[in-house]
C-alpha cells in the first residue's frame, strides 16, 4: 500500500492559472493548490525540475516560482505537479486568503 506523505492540505478549486517557462506560456484550470503548490492540467508535456513563472488567481494575482515535481499522461493531457519555490510573506499571504476563501466556499452547514 502506497501512503501520500503531504507537507500541505490541498484544495480543489475551480480557477485558471497562467504560467510560462521559457517562450510558453499556457493557461489552464488548477486542480487544486496547498501552501506548497498546485496541481494543473495541461495540454503539453514539461519536464521533471523545469522552472516556470506562475501567476496565481489571488486578488490581485501574484507571481510566483515553482518547478515541475511530477507529471502524468493523462488521456490527450498531462497533469503536472507544481511546488512553489520559497514564498514571500506576501505570496504566502496572498496564496492563504485564497485557500481559507476556498475552505469557507465549500464548506457544508
Amino acid at each position: 500500500m502506497h501512503i501520500e506523505q503531504r507537507q500541505h492540505e490541498r484544495f480543489k478549486v475551480n480557477l485558471e492559472v497562467t504560467f510560462s517557462s521559457g517562450s510558453f506560456v499556457c493557461s489552464t484550470p488548477i486542480l487544486n493548490i496547498s501552501m506548497g503548490g498546485l496541481c494543473i492540467e495541461c495540454g503539453k508535456a514539461i519536464p521533471k525540475d523545469q522552472s516556470l513563472t506562475i501567476l496565481v488567481p489571488t486578488r490581485p494575482p501574484v507571481r510566483v516560482q515553482g518547478k515541475v515535481a511530477w507529471s502524468v499522461k493523462k488521456g490527450l493531457n498531462y497533469l503536472l505537479g507544481i511546488k512553489f519555490d520559497p514564498l514571500t510573506e506576501e505570496q504566502k499571504r496572498a496564496i492563504l486568503e485564497l485557500i481559507r476563501g476556498l475552505f469557507w466556499e465549500n464548506k457544508s452547514w
